[in-house]
């Protein structure tokens, strides 16, 4: 699995800017095959930038067939966007997963999982906490074709948000490490990207930081934290805090968590966050010219100040 791959089909065109892997010209394409492929399943539907609309008010959201088409020959679109499309429908028809799994099932597929917040739809229907600025922690019922989400209802039937989210956990626990990879940057500044094909891989972050001591062997000072970002279900970066090296970790996580998130299905934040010994604070932020940019609260700085009086550690 390529880490970060910035894709402009098109040439020089400009990239779109709601289907950011395309030019401009190939997201059109791609949004009149869709249609095509509506048409010929016996759907019509109202086509948007990002999404589309059947007769009934159903919504077809575009970022993750995109991404899936993305790097693939057109020739192929048509086919992928076929079988993601009757996928969606079914579920759309489908019988709710939580009447028809046998209640003694149902803790062995429950995850806890991050989710960007604007994604999710009558948000106040489920049972949640925030985990950081925009990202949600969520209950998922995870099936061989998909994914649902736990309702109040659901919750209570099968035990109470308590109980599913420490089974959650303890599944996220066992979830095995696909791919860990170390990036140093040109001022020997790392961190670490955890990739996969799983959708539970950036919901890990819920383990930090025993994941990051468990996959580094690094300790982590309370009174530093750790950097760390989720551009998308399938990619965790994170960088424990140990010297002055934590800036230009933090500007290259930035533009890697940025370009991540405009890559990948399954988005959730392109922002870099900092544990605070509490919870996160939000440091990088989009600007009107769409770059991101790092905002240094009072905590983090004194961080700063911290690692850059002492003595750099070992790298």
């Amino acid at each position: 699995m390529g880490i970060f791959k910035k894709r402009q089909p098109g040439g020089a065109e400009s990239p779109d800017p709601h289907l950011t892997f395309f030019s401009i010209s190939t997201a059109n394409h791609f949004r009149a095959l869709t249609r095509q492929v509506f048409a010929e399943l016996g759907y019509e539907v109202t086509v948007y930038p990002d999404h589309a609309v059947d007769g009934t008010g159903r919504k077809f959201g575009f970022w993750n067939i995109a991404a899936t088409c993305s790097p693939q020959p057109e020739p192929a679109w048509r086919s992928l966007i076929s079988v993601h499309l009757q996928q969606r429908l079914r579920s759309f028809d489908a019988p709710s997963p939580f009447d028809t799994v046998p209640a003694a099932d149902i803790p062995g597929h429950t995850f806890a999982r991050l989710y960007d917040e604007s994604s999710i739809p009558g948000l106040g229907n489920h049972p949640y906490r925030e985990f950081a600025p925009g990202v949600v922690e969520m209950l998922a019922l995870d099936l061989p074709e998909s994914v649902a989400v736990f309702r109040h209802e659901n919750a209570r039937t099968f035990g109470g948000w308590e109980a599913l989210r420490k089974q959650g956990m303890a599944n996220l626990a066992g979830l095995k490490t696909e791919l860990l990879e170390k990036v140093t940057s040109p001022e020997n500044a790392s961190f670490n990207i955890l990739m996969g094909s799983s959708f539970y891989t950036a919901s890990r972050a819920l383990l930090l930081p025993g994941l990051a001591t468990e996959l580094t062997g690094k300790q982590v000072r309370e009174d530093f934290g750790w950097l760390m970002s989720i551009p998308s279900r399938h990619q965790l970066m994170f960088h424990v805090i140990e010297d002055d090296s934590v800036l230009a970790a933090l500007n290259n996580m930035a533009i890697l968590t940025a370009r991540g998130y405009s890559d990948s299905p399954g988005q959730i934040s392109p922002y870099v966050y900092w544990w605070n010994g509490t919870g996160y604070d939000q440091l990088t932020h989009a600007g009107e010219d769409r770059r991101m940019r790092v905002r240094i609260e009072p905590g983090f700085q004194r961080v700063l100040e911290a690692v850059t009086a002492q003595k750099p550690a070992e790298r």
